[in-house]
């Protein structure tokens, strides 16, 4: 049995450094960066009032953060693999089984995590096990209803960008409520089809500025959330003093 969770272990993590790697050329064309920065620039904005001190970033790869707008003090990323050069603060391990205790997070931010993970209910249970309570999590993932999920439905290809699972904002939103997590917003932008040019995303820029984030037309969704689970107290055994015994002749 441990014999065949170790190849199982083993083949998620080269299926997902395939992906990686596909993902990380794709987020270098003129769409992906665009993509990227417009990310950036919406995730900031929501994470810049939430405190804490460690933040934990699990996404597609350590190369392209999302999280370093935010004011918290120390912030690591989660990769399934070693490389050669990643940077100190990694924590190498696969988002199913996090090696990390129990309520060690003040953050826990998710870019397309559950878009890329072989199993994204557990991925999200191991990112609400990690996280302290009252602490806030980030989950950015890429929407069915928009047009870049049309294509998906289309596109029979099944490497880099279209071998996610596009799920959808309200379903994540269902698992949040289950694992006692209190949905504070949830906003959809991006509205450029995935066209790798660099005139796209400037294009359609004007529809983003017309059109409410609460319109779930976006080519991606940010959901904030809070976990209600209470603190664990760890309640030290007391001793009962010994009664006083008077010895009777």
């Amino acid at each position: 049995m441990y014999h065949n969770d170790f190849f199982q272990e083993k083949d998620q993590a080269s299926s997902f450094m395939a992906t990686q790697k596909e993902l990380e050329d794709w987020f270098q064309s003129a769409i992906g960066r665009s993509l990227l920065a417009n990310q950036r620039q919406r995730l900031g904005k929501l994470v810049e009032r939430c405190y804490g001190f460690h933040q934990a970033e699990i996404g597609v790869s350590h190369r392209i953060p999302v999280g370093n707008a935010s004011g918290l003090g120390h912030g690591f990323y989660v990769v399934p693999r070693a490389e050669p050069d990643m940077p100190e603060n990694t924590v190498v391990s696969l988002s199913t089984e996090l090696a990390l205790d129990h309520d060690c997070a003040d953050m826990v931010i998710l870019h397309h995590a559950l878009d890329f993970s072989a199993d994204p209910h557990q991925t999200l249970r191991e990112a609400a096990r990690i996280l302290k309570p009252s602490g806030h999590l980030a989950l950015v993932g890429f929407n069915p209803l928009s047009l870049w999920g049309v294509l998906k439905l289309c596109n029979r290809s099944s490497r880099g960008l279209w071998r996610n699972r596009f799920i959808s904002g309200h379903r994540v939103s269902d698992w949040l409520n289950l694992l006692d997590f209190k949905v504070d917003t949830m906003r959809y932008y991006f509205y450029a089809p995935p066209i790798n040019h660099p005139s796209t995303a400037s294009r359609f820029g004007w529809i983003e500025s017309i059109l409410n984030s609460k319109v779930p037309l976006g080519a991606y969704y940010v959901i904030m959330a809070q976990k209600q689970q209470g603190a664990r107290i760890n309640l030290r055994r007391s001793w009962r003093k010994p009664a006083k015994v008077i010895g009777i002749p």
